[in-house]
């Protein structure tokens, strides 16, 4: 089965962010600083985040530096190519450049692009783990960090250290976890930018915590059909329709990732044919409920064009 080779196939990685959820102001940051040292030697220095240098340039601390690296690779602002040197992504220079779609994260698509692209990574253990396996509506670090290690062990990859994970479940929290007004006034407690998605908050309980499954008020339908192209690709991509049921609830699909429900999905895809100019089509035939695909396509490319049109 494809979804579970994706977990056994997968190299979980669960350090690297030293505790510090990602910032407002830190992939920009990071893309002007990588663009000038691209512009000038052409490529991009493994040592651009450890030398000295890093830390006047960013204005953050020496594990700052190393999160911001972390971040930037994850969200796909940067990337790594054959001879292990970085470089700035073409969908980065869209999105961050001075006259970008959204260089200081103001449009909420680019939170859910950003969104999309760690909790589709499998080696992002845990990210992928709450968004496309978790199934229960409620949960608390513990069990959480339990749920984890018993995964890892099914699927004979590596252990990790207890403290490791724990310290990854509470960035994973600070990431998307809205806080109180106790902790807003800490400034080691500032909130990530992914928390304005709503997408997991704290109950009342201590520790207890809800992923929020429904309607999601600042997802377009341009971002929802991107991620619905992009699903394709990964799970049935010589088929030519695609059930509204695993449309909400296999991994990698608009469901899981968004957190949305089949009301919503079916919101969505009642504007579906007009949004994408007839490529895709919603049928309800026989009591079937299924999205069609009219023609042949390069899913990603068509998924990122129809994507860009957030931003007209």
């Amino acid at each position: 089965m494809k979804n579970e080779s994706t977990l056994k196939n997968s190299k979980p990685v669960f350090s690297g962010h030293e505790t510090f959820p990602l910032r407002y102001g830190w992939l920009k940051k990071v893309y002007d600083a990588a663009t000038a040292v691209e512009e000038k030697k052409g490529n991009i220095s493994k040592d651009l985040f450890n030398n000295i240098e890093a830390i006047s340039i960013l204005g953050v601390g020496k594990n700052m530096v190393s999160s911001m690296r972390y971040w930037a690779l994850y969200t796909g602002i940067l990337a790594v190519n054959e001879d292990k040197n970085l470089y700035v992504t073409d969908y980065a220079k869209k999105i961050f450049a001075d006259t970008g779609f959204d260089p200081w994260l103001e449009n909420y698509a680019t939170l859910w692009l950003i969104h999309w692209n760690l909790a589709t990574n499998p080696n992002l253990f845990t990210y992928y783990w709450v968004f496309n396996r978790l199934n229960a509506a409620t949960f608390d670090k513990d069990s959480l960090v339990a749920s984890i290690q018993e995964a890892l062990s099914e699927y004979d990859l590596p252990d990790v250290s207890l403290s490791t994970l724990k310290r990854d479940v509470e960035c994973f929290l600070g990431v998307y976890s809205t806080r109180s007004a106790k902790e807003k006034s800490n400034e080691e407690s500032i909130e990530s930018p992914l928390t304005e998605l709503a997408l997991i908050s704290p109950l009342t309980r201590r520790d207890l915590f809800q992923t929020k499954v429904g309607a999601k008020p600042n997802l377009s339908v341009y971002t929802f059909v991107f991620g619905l192209l992009m699903f394709w690709k990964f799970y049935s991509p010589n088929s030519k329709t695609l059930s509204l049921e695993a449309i909400c609830y296999e991994e990698m699909s608009p469901g899981r990732i968004f957190l949305i429900n089949e009301n919503a999905i079916g919101d969505f895809a009642q504007n579906i044919s007009e949004v994408t100019n007839g490529l895709l089509e919603w049928s309800e035939t026989a009591g079937l409920k299924q999205i069609l695909l009219k023609k042949d396509i390069d899913f990603e490319k068509e998924a990122f064009k129809i994507f860009e049109r957030n931003c007209k």
